[in-house]
């Protein structure tokens, strides 16, 4: 039998896939763990317990989904989604309209809806895409008050127009409300609400105008780069060509020329362009007909003479309606199934495809069919805008990259053949993450310069099990800790200490001490300095809570303000207080408090949310600080060892936990042992130290016999059930081996 005394440095390779645990000749079997629940791996390579949960409020009943709304840095909003309504939270608090009553905004999503709807955020406005409904946008009137509204979009868009020269349409009116009249059943219910485009079937018929056409008389129409004009004046045209698109203006000074020939110059008044559109209010049962509003005045020909020159618009009930929306290359992009639909560029609401005239400049709307054989997903933009769908991700951009995308420059390009979740993908620095189909895989995008085009690696490729159940909402904390979180399907987190430059590859689990976790968001605090994680909590009793992660604290914060229980409350406590109310999320528990820093366990909460501690637990001489809540488990469990002190593998043999040595920082409350024995306390309470007081944070390196069994394992167990922090910076077993 010989001792061996082995050092684990780091523990950011995080919790490795069981079908790891015989690859001991990898990099990240090293510095990785079995088991990290409620323990985060960091950059530097330390292990940290998470902080709680603190309760903010209960939601509305059936809420399931929260998102952001970032008007700036430090007024940045979580948004609660439940059936047809919104709530609002900021700086830690609930928006009200009166104490304890809830301000709320309807929508027409319903809590089921919710996880799927696209949100794009444009300052004071976030625009969003559902497919069961138009698009729409939030817009923040004031600090505490917000509209919702569906966008008023102008000039279509439209769907293709029709081809068929037997599905004619003629129009009872050119202004107005009018009817409109086809010898098909080309109206359908679903089309009220959206929009029609008609055309004039000739537009030949009115004569062209030319400069110094004598004898025009006034009511006379002629044409002019695409439009028709009605002359308020008659005389003789002048060399200044119509091309106004509102109102009336001259074509000459309606004066004489230098040779006395004259006067030159007829008035003219906009009458309408080639096309018109409309705004369908209702339709026929038998679907022939249909009411309209004219939008934009209609050819004088398309009320005599029927036109096949039509097109419906692209989004509406009958059509469909966009699932996801970006703002991209100083457009807003819509996709609807496969189709790409983009505003004109910096007019997000302005649909227009081509000029009266029929010019398409490159700034106009366009649409786009992709070549791809699934519907758009998610969008992410980067230099170039990535698309994912069940199948592939694309890169869509510009064929002559020396010029804007515009309608007839632009490319889709595959770029992988993963398939997608529709699980909406984060932007971290210069990479974007999205889950890859089946809800298991978290691949990373970024660009490759050598092989120009984008790279998905699999960040979950050393811990399958990490997503087990599947994700569904990604978020991530850029301060103070950069923290990838995944929320999975049976409530936990997944977490990845997000640093490139480090090459992490470490994941750990947080599991609530009371419930799953539904949904999970990241948001600036007021100072704009600080992102705190925002989890919507299902109660083991059935409860519903919105709570907040208490801020991570740094190693020098004193143990008075240290915030480790799940839903939980911080009272600011008069000196000798004993009695408490106002936790009614706790109500019935059994929960644990940290009073000015000393642990009370075991107190219990009765039916209207009050408790009672002792009164030797409590400082008599002054205000203190207690913090009560559910306590959580912080776990985590250490690889099989490989020893090769004889220059061979102790993998196999039969070995023994003797002791063990832990490198703390900050720590108090840990218990470690072998992984199927009896933990002990690591920190005990020196001699020296009052009786009084809370046990003091220790700092340092500290030894613990333990009571291991011969197993094949060697594996140590370190715990923290306390309501205190704890953070692990290397650990130093003993272990006996058998030769």
């Amino acid at each position: 039998m010989t001792l061996e005394r082995p050092i684990a440095t780091s523990f950011n390779g995080g919790e490795l896939s069981p079908r790891m645990g015989g690859r001991v000749d990898t990099a990240i079997y090293g510095v990785g763990v079995q088991e990290a629940q409620n323990f985060i791996p960091t950059v530097e390579g330390a292990i940290i317990k998470r902080p709680g949960f603190e309760a903010i409020q209960a939601v509305r009943a059936g809420a399931t989904w929260l998102t952001t709304f970032r008007f700036n840095l430090t007024q940045d909003y979580v948004l609660e989604w439940s059936d047809g309504k919104l709530r609002f939270y900021t700086n830690d608090v609930r928006i009200e309209t009166a104490p304890g009553v809830p301000y709320e905004v309807a929508v027409p999503y319903s809590a089921a809806e919710a996880p799927f709807v696209s949100c794009q955020q444009s300052f004071d406005r976030l625009y969003l895409d559902h497919p069961n409904h138009p698009p729409a946008r939030l817009t923040r009137m004031s600090a505490v008050t917000f509209v919702y509204e569906v966008l008023p979009f102008s000039n279509g868009p439209f769907a293709d127009g029709n081809r068929d020269e037997a599905r004619t349409v003629t129009a009872s009116g050119a202004t107005g409300s009018v009817t409109l009249t086809s010898p098909v059943a080309i109206f359908q219910p679903g089309h009220v609400g959206a929009p029609f485009r008609i055309e004039a079937a000739d537009f030949q018929t009115i004569p062209a105008w030319e400069p110094q056409i004598k004898d025009v008389t006034a009511g006379k129409v002629m044409r002019s780069e695409g439009r028709a004009y009605t002359a308020a004046t008659a005389g003789t045209t002048g060399t200044v060509q119509p091309i106004h698109a509102t109102g009336s203006e001259w074509d000459g000074a309606n004066a004489k020329d230098a040779n006395d020939k004259g006067p030159f110059g007829v008035r003219w008044t906009y009458r309408h362009d080639r096309f018109g559109m409309l705004t369908i209010t209702a339709v026929a049962p038998d679907g022939l007909s249909a009411t309209a509003t004219v939008t934009r005045t209609l050819p004088d020909s398309v009320t005599s003479v029927a036109t096949w020159r039509w097109a419906h618009g692209a989004f509406s009930a009958a059509a469909g309606w966009p699932n996801v929306v970006i703002a991209w290359g100083s457009r807003l992009c819509h996709f609807k199934d496969f189709e790409l639909l983009a505003s004109v560029a910096g007019d997000y609401l302005n649909h227009a495809s081509f000029t009266a005239s029929g010019i398409i400049p490159g700034d106009l709307a366009f649409r786009r069919t992709l070549s791809t054989e699934d519907p758009v997903l998610w969008a992410a933009g980067d230099r170039k805008l990535i698309v994912g769908t069940a199948s592939r991700e694309l890169a869509i951009g510009a064929i002559n990259q020396g010029q804007a995308v515009s309608g007839d420059n632009i490319e889709a390009v595959p770029q992988s053949f993963y398939g997608s979740e529709p699980v909406f993908p984060v932007q971290i620095g210069t990479t974007g993450v999205f889950v890859q189909r089946s809800g298991r895989k978290l691949r990373q995008a970024e660009y490759d310069f050598a092989r120009d085009r984008y790279q998905a690696a699999n960040m979950t490729v050393w811990c399958r099990h990490i997503t087990k159940g599947g994700i569904r909402q990604l978020t991530f904390q850029k301060e103070p800790e950069e923290l990838l979180i995944g929320v999975r399907n049976d409530g936990q987190l997944v977490v990845h200490p997000h640093a490139p430059e480090q090459d992490i590859k470490g994941f750990a689990r947080i599991k609530h001490g009371d419930g799953r976790i539904l949904s999970a968001v990241c948001c600036a605090d007021a100072s704009g300095r600080q992102d705190a994680l925002w989890v919507l909590v299902e109660r083991t009793n059935g409860d519903r809570y919105v709570e907040r992660m208490a801020t991570w604290r740094d190693d020098d914060d004193p143990i008075t303000d240290a915030f480790y229980v799940d839903s939980g409350t911080t009272i600011v406590a008069a000196a000798g207080q004993t009695v408490f109310a106002g936790a009614a999320q706790l109500k019935g528990q059994t929960v644990a408090v940290l009073a000015d820093g000393g642990v009370i366990e075991n107190v219990q909460v009765d039916a209207a949310g009050g408790f009672t501690v002792p009164k030797l637990s409590v400082p008599a001489d002054r205000a203190y600080r207690l913090t009560v809540g559910i306590p959580y488990v912080a776990r985590l469990v250490t690889l099989r060892p490989e020893l090769r002190g004889s220059g061979q593998t102790s993998q196999g043999k039969r070995q023994r936990l003797v002791k063990i040595v832990l490198r703390l920082l900050a720590t108090t409350g840990i218990r470690v042992g072998p992984i199927a024995g009896k933990l002990d306390n690591l920190v005990d309470r020196a001699s020296s130290e009052h009786m009084d007081a809370p046990v003091p944070l220790f700092s340092g390196d500290t030894e613990r016999s333990v009571s291991g069994g011969w197993d094949r394992n060697g594996q140590a167990v370190f715990e923290s059930r306390a309501p205190l922090p704890a953070t692990i910076v290397a650990a130093m077993p003993t272990l006996a081996v058998t030769s």
